[in-house]
């Protein structure tokens, strides 16, 4: 029975797939469709406090819901150049971190209670915050408001975790081949030391103290710098009420916010080539300064692009992608802001071996824009593109009323937007070639190109497009560098200490005795989330080899190394290792205690006396081991009696997070003459993130033949 009314489902689904085939075979060109209804955009009540706020009123009865968003005139482009990511902290852990009133903890739990929700961040131009409750839970969501925006405490802890969530994101950034593309485009554009491309690093990171937090929001959350937005069930006069409860005595004072820098843009033709050896696909960016929303022909301008490269049929897709079948992802963009210029691309990824082709293709047809005119399709489908997707401007309530407010700050009138769109509906040819010779300049381009330059099918110095330059994208280590004074004393000093801590061990034929090391044990990591546990099985065969096999939640992940050539776990299994990888290796084996002590008669290093520490009461005096560069490999920390304390160096915790390292050694247990620690504790800049624990361990057993090596 089940198979009878299956078949005629089928049958049923066949008949009504050939009747909607039916319609379309009609000519579309030829259907005809009812005008759209006109758009009522809703009136929105602005009032000024007395303070200064200015506050944005749209009343919805349509859900019992309280929804806010505040506008704060102050952004990332305040904070000094050696601690960029101040304002993004400020603007995290004015939320998280507590207020005098109630814990960031407890304003969750009180949140979490009703279902609401109440956020807050600082971007490059502007800070903002939001608020969304029932709207029988008004009166909490206001008061939360105006504690995160008044009263930020900054807990030590929630600065810390911010810190390393940003850290994290510094860590793998070079990971994405187009977001490097696009990044340093950026700061071709606008200058590598300009706030609106700069970038954080480790070092800006950790020079922001709480203090500085402090002083941020004190100087700029002001009264006079704010504006609300306030939509949905309300009553205008209760409102009003309650801003003047919790914002009204907010005094108005403090300095005027600055404008934002002026852009010193210089027209050139240059390449920007960054060599990225893992890819096999080259990401391009093409193009140069681009203009502001105020330009009198920006509907010229948005149409110009539509037709470019703004979506399937583009000119640029049609060409490179279709036509010469140089790419799958091919566009152009034409961008303006409000307050600084945006940016004029073109953006296609190609195979290693088309890169150059692809870049001559990118240009001889971004140049057409300026000689050819639109046909009457492509003119349709510009101005369509824009016209079309004009009423999602006000598909929410949300939306017109923080348009409205961002509009009110920056003195555009109320119907730019509309304006806008009656630009665009008065576009012609004309008007497109027009806009295309006044704005764009092929003579001046700057190419950046991400990709693996060996396999380039000829140099990029043969393109004729400008000089080549090769872009460093090294992530800084953040580690302070300090003058050490590498005398004769202290190579002595170091010298001593180094053969303190080798004599504590067991002495240096019981260490150059020790030729593997098997152990078992487990592993503790500290997230964000909470802690996670792993079991380790490893085993080490010195100078270089290596398995370790970390199992968790059932699974089992391999690393492998034989000296030569290494494996690590991959998406299907194992995976050869990178060149980056096995450098990485080989630095952790150069900083090995017991390498660095089996290495003290032939040093491969410099031993220097580096000051005293202390650690859990425990005093001690640090030895550094420098390179032939005279560049930090790590360094120790030594009690009087010869104990290794610890171990110092620049590197990444399990999560990926980069900083200071300090692995704190403990629980030492003698095995074949030699003291080991069983139990290692890492932190990193200060924060635990995790322990290493072995419960078994043996020096010198029997490995099994092929361990080393991946198994077919």
């Amino acid at each position: 029975m089940k198979k009878t009314n299956i078949f005629f489902l089928l049958i049923a689904a066949v008949l009504m797939l050939a009747a909607v085939a039916s319609v379309n075979a009609q000519d579309v060109d030829n259907l005809t469709y009812p005008k759209m209804n006109k758009l009522e955009i809703p009136d929105v009540d602005k009032i000024t406090l007395d303070n200064g706020i200015r506050v944005y009123l749209l009343k919805d009865k349509s859900l019992p819901v309280f929804r806010a968003s505040v506008r704060m005139n102050v952004g990332s482009f305040l904070e000094p150049a050696d601690k960029v990511g101040l304002a993004s902290i400020c603007g995290t852990v004015m939320r998280t971190g507590g207020t005098s009133k109630w814990s960031g903890d407890e304003i969750d739990e009180k949140l979490e209670a009703v279902g609401g929700s109440v956020e807050t961040f600082i971007g490059l131009e502007s800070g903002g915050a939001s608020v969304n409750v029932l709207s029988e839970y008004t009166e909490l969501g206001m008061e939360v408001l105006a504690e995160v925006l008044r009263n930020p405490k900054f807990e030590e802890d929630k600065i810390e975790l911010a810190k390393v969530q940003i850290k994290s994101g510094i860590s793998r950034r070079n990971d994405d081949p187009q977001g490097i593309a696009f990044r340093e485009f950026r700061k071709v554009i606008y200058g590598a030391d300009s706030p609106y491309a700069r970038q954080t690093e480790y070092a800006t990171i950790n020079a922001v103290t709480r203090d500085d937090l402090v002083e941020f929001h004190g100087k700029w959350y002001k009264p006079q710098n704010m504006q609300i937005a306030i939509w949905g069930d309300f009553d205008k006069k209760d409102i009003l009420k309650k801003l003047n409860k919790y914002f009204g005595d907010w005094k108005k004072e403090g300095e005027v916010v600055p404008s934002l820098p002026q852009v010193d843009y210089k027209f050139e033709n240059k390449v920007h080539y960054i060599k990225k050896n893992d890819v096999n696909q080259t990401n391009i960016l093409i193009g140069h300064i681009g203009g502001l929303v105020t330009d009198e022909d920006y509907g010229d301008l948005i149409v110009m692009n539509n037709i470019l490269g703004g979506a399937f049929g583009s000119r640029l897709f049609n060409a490179v992608r279709s036509r010469e079948g140089l790419a799958y992802a091919v566009f152009g963009s034409y961008t303006a802001n409000i307050t600084y210029p945006g940016i004029f691309v073109g953006f296609v990824s190609t195979k290693s071996e088309t890169t150059v082709k692809a870049v001559k293709e990118m240009i001889k047809e971004m140049k057409r824009m300026q000689t050819d005119a639109p046909t009457v399709e492509e003119m349709k489908m510009g101005q369509d593109g824009y016209l079309n997707s004009f009423v999602f401007n006000f598909d929410s309530k949300s939306e017109v009323v923080n348009r409205l407010m961002r509009y009110d700050f920056y003195g555009l009138s109320a119907d730019h937007l509309n304006n806008v769109k009656s630009d665009v509906e008065k576009v012609t040819p004309e008007a497109v070639i027009k806009a295309a010779n006044k704005h764009l300049r092929f003579d001046a381009l700057h190419i950046v190109i991400v990709g693996k330059g060996d396999d380039f099918e000829s140099p990029l110095s043969e393109m004729g497009l400008g000089e080549v330059e090769e872009v460093d994208i090294a992530i800084p280590s953040g580690e302070e560098k300090k003058e050490l004074a590498v005398t004769p004393e202290n190579l002595k000093k170091g010298k001593a200490l180094l053969d303190n801590a080798i004599s504590y061990i067991g002495g240096l034929d019981a260490v150059n005795a020790v030729n593997s090391i098997t152990s078992k044990g487990s592993v503790t990591i500290v997230t964000p989330q909470g802690e996670m546990a792993l079991q380790v099985n490893q085993i080490k065969s010195f100078p270089n080899k290596l398995r370790q096999q970390v199992s968790f939640m059932g699974q089992e992940m391999l690393t492998l190394y034989n000296g030569s050539t290494g494996w690590k776990p991959g998406r299907a299994g194992l995976e050869a290792m990178s060149e980056e990888d096995i450098i990485s290796l080989l630095d952790d084996d150069k900083r090995e205690t017991l390498t660095i002590f089996k290495a003290s008669k032939e040093p491969y290093y410099q031993a220097v006396y580096d000051g005293e520490g202390e650690i859990n009461g425990v005093a001690f005096e640090y030895v550094s081991l420098l390179d032939s560069d005279n560049e930090s490999i790590c360094r120790l920390g030594v009690a009087s009696d010869g104990l290794l304390i610890c171990k110092e160096y620049w590197g990444k915790s399990a999560m990926g997070t980069e900083g200071s390292v300090q692995e704190v050694f403990l629980d030492y247990a003698k095995h074949n003459g030699v003291n080991f620690p069983m139990k290692t504790v890492k932190m990193i800049d200060g924060a635990n993130t995790g322990n290493t624990t072995w419960t078994e361990f043996n020096v010198n057993a029997d490995i099994p033949a092929g361990s080393f090596d991946k198994s077919e």
